[in-house]
């Protein structure tokens, strides 16, 4: 077993990475936090081999320089449109004469839940299971050693689009890494920033990124839906750069320095002086229209996000709230926004760091951060991962334990 796993965020506009070590106590310690700009990767996706293979060559030279193992023992993120969640089924007839339910009819379950048919191209990346029925009584969490006549299983499937992970996987190998772990995005991130309580009462994780926003939902402990949404902060971003006409990077800086997702509190006196960011821009705006631009586009997102997450409101009602992480987070007034338009309780969700030792207070500092939650999350599940072959219930086991605190 490797005593160093590196964990990736690999996102649109940056890379989030963390390199551990596990002790001879067991105990888990930050070796290095880092961020990385990101090239060739757009809302989740590897769109230009050419760029990514360069930013990946590059990072995985500076990890080298960390530890030589570092490389060799990856978890990565897996963020996209085209990763797809549903609820599924599966039945088992029990097979023993005295009707105890034995492993294998556990097994038989949960292959037939994944047998359904799936998009081309697509593959299981998680199988969650949610709840055992034995002869129709629900909430049965392991019923190997119960007596019945049938047995089945809810599970949330996880499905992919296996050439995006596929050549993920392929890049990341000819620039001198290895995967052993991928990991939806809501996953980790709910790893890292929800507490049990919330899952039990009902919640919502949403997680904005630059390209992307992630959403998770749970109740009593279960997975009920998971998504990412083909937009994110990085469109704000955009927005600024057009309306503004100013350069990419420098509405990037305007929104981090000036931005507010409500233009309604910003004062009319206040001013955005252009020339701080850039000596050949002369020109001074009111910061009240920059917002206005920023409020536009939160909107859009909120809207997009509210129709998304109707059908699951309808059934329930999350009375812990939304709680929102991810860079898009961070904008001034974001939470209250949220909290206004989806008409729930939002706080901010950071990645809870207990977990680790972090001698070095630099990468404390790091990530502490909301753009650090699913990085923090992989950490959090790669550490649990064994090298071994497991069986189908070992590994949904495994994997639900892993992200559920």
């Amino acid at each position: 077993m490797s005593r160093i796993l590196t964990c990736l965020d690999i996102g649109s506009s940056q890379v989030k990475g963390i390199v551990t070590e596990r002790g001879k106590n067991g105990s888990i310690s930050c070796v290095a936090a880092f961020r990385h700009p990101s090239q060739g990767f757009r809302k989740g996706v590897l769109v230009d081999l050419e760029d990514a293979r360069e930013v990946l060559h590059e990072l995985l030279e500076e990890i080298r320089h960390i530890s030589k193992d570092a490389p060799r023992n990856i978890f990565v993120n897996i963020n996209s449109e085209h990763v797809k969640a549903r609820v599924s089924r599966g039945i088992s007839a029990v097979g023993q004469p005295d009707k105890e339910i034995r492993q294998e009819d556990v097994e038989r379950a949960i292959q037939s839940s994944r047998a359904a048919k799936m998009l081309p191209n697509y593959k299981v990346l998680h199988t969650i299971i949610r709840e055992f029925l034995v002869d129709e009584v629900p909430d049965i969490q392991d019923p190997v050693g119960m007596s019945g006549s049938r047995l089945e299983v809810s599970t949330l499937l996880i499905e992919a689009f296996a050439p995006h992970f596929e050549i993920l996987g392929k890049t990341l190998e000819e620039a001198g890494g290895s995967i052993n772990g991928v990991i939806f995005n809501p996953f980790a991130s709910s790893r890292s920033t929800l507490s049990k309580r919330q899952k039990e009462l009902g919640v919502l994780l949403v997680d904005i990124g630059a390209g992307t926003t992630s959403i998770a939902a749970f109740e009593e402990m279960k997975p009920l839906y998971a998504r990412t949404l083909p937009i994110g902060a990085g469109h704000i971003t955009n927005d600024i750069a057009v309306g503004l006409k100013v350069p990419v990077d420098v509405a990037e800086r305007i929104k981090l320095e000036y931005g507010a997702a409500d233009s309604r509190k910003t004062p009319r006196k206040d001013s955005v002086h252009l020339y701080e960011f850039a000596p050949m821009l002369k020109e001074e705006v009111p910061r009240k229209f920059v917002n206005e631009i920023i409020e536009v586009r939160v909107a859009e997102i909120l809207d997009i996000l509210n129709n998304e997450l109707a059908p699951l409101r309808e059934r329930f009602e999350f009375p812990a709230g939304v709680v929102l992480t991810g860079g898009g987070a961070k904008l001034e007034g974001m939470t209250e926004v949220v909290r206004t338009r989806l008409k729930l309780p939002t706080q901010l969700g950071m990645p809870d760091l207990s977990k680790m030792e972090i001698p070095n207070p630099t990468y404390e500092r790091l990530m502490d951060d909301p753009e650090f939650s699913t990085a923090v999350g992989l950490v959090s599940v790669g550490w649990h991962e064994e090298p071994r072959r497991r069986s189908a219930f070992e590994t949904a086991k495994h994997f639900v334990k892993n992200f559920m605190p």
